[in-house]
């Protein structure tokens, strides 16, 4: 129940988050290297360290272009009690499928998790965070130094304190054909 009851909060936080234990495969983690973010895999145990800060060192940024679990697996995002937020965005242009253990260790730090494609929690999928959880669709977090951004490059230097809004811009494919006349 209390699996049932966190995947229903996510979802009201972001109408595009979907907890449905049917829908939920898997895939792995990768870094997409904008960010200092270092990830050893010991088994089924996805460890995940940072040293992308804030200019206060408040915040943590981690930047990811796959981001999913297996109903086996563990990742555990690193941080210090002097960290009070782990802020992550996935860029690959892919759903993330979580139906692992998601945790924090070290702090008390919130975990945000942005992803513009979708996130789909599965019957699987639980939390260990010692505060708050933000599971977002959205394209960026506001800060009073701009908006860190799900898409394109950062000055991580900026956000600094808490995040104090949710941007969303809609991602739009096309394809464009040019002729010559």
């Amino acid at each position: 129940m209390v699996a049932k009851t966190w995947g229903l909060i996510v979802s009201l936080l972001s109408g595009a988050v979907i907890f449905n234990p049917h829908l939920v495969y898997g895939q792995e983690i990768r870094i997409d290297r904008t960010t200092d973010t270092n990830i050893t895999v010991d088994g089924n145990n996805i460890l995940i360290n940072g040293q992308t800060l804030s200019a206060d060192g408040k915040n943590l940024f981690h930047s990811f272009q796959e981001f999913g679990l297996t109903s086996d697996q563990i990742a555990t995002f690193f941080t210090n009690p002097d960290i009070q937020n782990i802020l992550t965005r996935i860029t690959g242009g892919n759903p993330s499928q979580i139906n692992g253990l998601l945790q924090v260790v070290g702090g008390n730090s919130n975990l945000f998790l942005m992803n513009p494609w979708g996130i789909i929690f599965g019957q699987g999928a639980s939390l260990n965070v010692p505060a708050d959880f933000t599971a977002t669709t959205a394209t960026g977090m506001g800060f009073d130094g701009g908006v860190f951004s799900a898409i394109g490059s950062n000055d991580y230097k900026i956000y600094w304190v808490i995040p104090i809004a949710l941007c969303s811009v809609k991602i739009i494919s096309a394809v464009l054909s040019i002729k010559e006349i």
